[in-house]
């Protein structure tokens, strides 16, 4: 059966017939058919789809129906849960019913989100006094008989996070097919059905874990659809990272202790105190090593160079890991089963914590920068590729037949150069569609004629300025973007006094969960929300609710941190313009998705403030502004007022 967009999502289509409220878009056909034209033709695509033009139903149906029809299987990935679940949980199951062949879709999450019941029975066996003390635990033991999946999000009650920690799925320590529990096991069960599949929905994470590890993770598949696609960069940097911090040395020496137990009685005696003496030994040093470490981390970030390097390199941990590989040389274990399986996985474990000791501490690899930080009050030494583009070619884009990049940001100044340039993607097709919106009529850009260069020394006054008259012109409903906490902890100071005056609540980061912050934002219609970094997307507020979006300043990233830092030498080195080739690129996309935060929907309207007048004055100004929806530009604040008829 030939796959038609048009009959599906035309405006007397298959959906139009189902759907009371369907809104026929001929952008949302355009996306659709581009897409299956990528997968049966074996090639890459990358789209922009503005806001509203449905991406969701887009991709899902000639996916659908290409892996139904080909006996393909394909994955959608996401960057957010809230996608992730959008996807599984409403959109699969609306197709289900209306599409008239069947499919199979499975959701994948990472393996700590699921229930471990060879750890849970070692729980129970070793620690039965001490769970009395586990609030609803007769709740929990009911549902690991009843459960189907394991999953962590689905259980009846919140399970205390020391108690998971115990429980749940671990690589480092899953004897996987020669568990004994293995037949019954949730997430090898999960694989399992994977295979069987059409659809696997999963995160970025998870995919491009796969593709690190060879595709040993996610069963072969033909086609993928990576949605929130302007994220990718930087979760391909952490997925390709390596770190050293305390935490993953408690794991390993928890882990070995297991093993130890297991051992027992079945490898000699001396082999068991050997391994005993040596974790010890390991696990001393790295409470001493981290512990020296911490005033060694005199700022939020410090590059590791040849100057301060040896005073990290300071430590016997290397000696005590390459000592434990020794001991689990002489555990000659001829029968092959589940101590055999957790023997080999500790193995690996030792391998790989020695590999990123060494990479880290030696530094010689010229294809990452190395730094080390606090997190969560904890001292870590990071390495992180500067060029992940290299990565994903090689790994990712060259082994997948077809990879279809989309998102509402993807392009800068009408090409794709920047973003495939940046994730190694060499050959694409390439799509831009608008946005179904009619910004002309709905929004207004604003650059009122008061802003100001953020190095003029009054700037912060200025923005709080222009904040309280925005909000005096739309009465409520202002979510402001900062790039900086003290920036806006400043400007939050200065206009508090004021909305006490007049009656307005601000909401602002930091003060609570960011979730909750947003529903009280929306459920009061006279309040501001101040946010930075992650208030810059993810947040859908239709209606009343959010009235105009204050971008306080042009959203470069900050040359302070290690990654972005390296890179702009690398392109320096290469004889380029890094603040024209990179900058200025990625402040273009984080500004677009800022501007996606007002309009919602065909009903929505409200203006977009800018207060940083170098989108004007600078000469890649023009780039920022031909990279914008058309919304109806202005200087004059004064029309925010007049679009609400105030």
């Amino acid at each position: 059966m030939r796959f038609d967009a048009e009959r599906l999502l035309g405006s007397e289509g298959l959906l139009a017939e189902t759907l009371a409220n369907y809104e026929y878009r001929p952008e949302q056909i355009e996306m659709s058919n581009h897409v299956y034209q990528a997968l049966i033709g074996q090639a890459h695509a990358v789209i922009e789809a503005g806001t509203g033009v449905g991406k969701s139903l887009a991709y899902l149906l000639p996916l659908i129906h290409y892996t139904v029809e080909e006996s393909k299987i394909a994955v959608v990935a996401t960057h957010t849960i809230t996608l992730q679940e959008q996807l599984f949980q409403k959109d699969i199951p609306f197709l289900r019913e209306v599409l008239p062949y069947e499919f199979k879709a499975e959701v994948f999450k990472g393996r700590s989100n699921y229930l471990c019941l060879r750890r849970w029975q070692e729980l129970i066996q070793g620690r039965g006094g001490q769970l009395g003390l586990i609030d609803n635990l007769e709740s929990l033991r009911l549902w690991i008989q009843e459960t189907q999946t394991g999953d962590y999000s689905e259980a009846p009650q919140p399970i205390p996070w020391e108690l998971w920690s115990e429980i749940r799925c671990e690589k480092e320590s899953c004897p996987e097919e020669l568990c004994s529990h293995f037949s019954r096991c949730f997430y090898w069960s999960l694989r399992h059905r994977l295979s069987q599949a059409h659809l696997i929905i999963t995160n970025q994470a998870m995919l491009l874990a796969d593709a690190r590890a060879e595709g040993r993770v996610l069963p072969a598949f033909d086609g993928v659809v990576i949605d929130e696609a302007h994220n990718l960069e930087d979760v391909a940097t952490n997925t390709y990272s390596h770190e050293l911090k305390r935490e993953g040395f408690l794991t390993y020496y928890r882990t070995g202790t297991q093993l130890q137990a297991a051992l027992r009685d079945i490898v000699p005696e001396y082999i068991i105190q050997d391994l005993n003496l040596i974790l010890d030994e390991l696990i001393k040093e790295a409470g001493q090593y981290f512990a020296q470490m911490e005033p060694l981390i005199t700022s939020f970030t410090v590059p590791l160079t040849e100057q301060n390097r040896p005073h990290f390199t300071q430590t016997s941990l290397a000696k005590h890991l390459k000592d434990i590989q020794d001991v689990l040389k002489e555990c000659n274990i001829e029968e092959e089963g589940e101590i055999s399986g957790l023997l080999e996985q500790f193995a690996s474990f030792t391998e790989r914590l020695l590999s990123t000791l060494e990479l880290i501490l030696l530094g010689n690899d010229a294809s990452y920068t190395y730094w080390a930080e606090t997190q969560n009050g904890e001292p870590t030494l990071i390495a992180a590729p500067i060029h992940v583009g290299r990565l994903l070619e090689e790994t990712f884009f060259e082994k997948t037949p077809s990879v279809i990049l989309t998102s509402a940001t993807l392009s800068t100044n009408q090409s794709f150069d920047y973003i495939q340039s940046q994730l190694g993607l060499k050959e694409a097709s390439g799509l831009i569609l608008g946005s179904p919106f009619a910004y002309d009529k709905q929004a207004i850009l604003c650059v009122p004629r008061e802003a100001k260069n953020p190095n003029h020394p009054r700037y912060p006054h200025y923005v709080a300025y222009l904040i309280l008259r925005t909000l005096a012109y739309t009465r409520g409903g202002v979510l402001a973007l900062f790039t900086s906490y003290s920036l806006m902890d400043e400007v939050a100071d200065a206009i508090y006094p004021k909305l006490d005056e007049v009656g307005y609540t601000l909401f602002k980061q930091g003060d609570g969960p960011r979730l909750g912050l947003i529903q009280s934002f929306q459920d009061q219609p006279r309040s501001l929300l101040f946010g930075t970094n992650s208030f810059w997307e993810g947040i859908d507020l239709p209606g009343e609710a959010l009235r105009a979006v204050v971008i306080t300043r042009l959203p470069f990233t900050s040359p302070d941190r290690p990654v972005t830092r390296a890179r702009l030498l690398a392109i320096e080195d290469s004889g380029g313009n890094p603040f024209l080739e990179y900058s200025v690129p990625q402040a273009i996309l984080r500004l677009k998705q800022g501007f996606g935060r007002l309009i919602r929907t065909k009903n929505d309207i409200g203006g977009v403030i800018i207060l940083d007048e170098r989108i004007l004055s600078s000469r890649y100004g023009e780039g920022f502004l031909a990279s914008l929806p058309p919304a109806r530009f202005t200087r004059d604040l004064e029309e925010l007022r007049l679009l609400f008829g105030h």
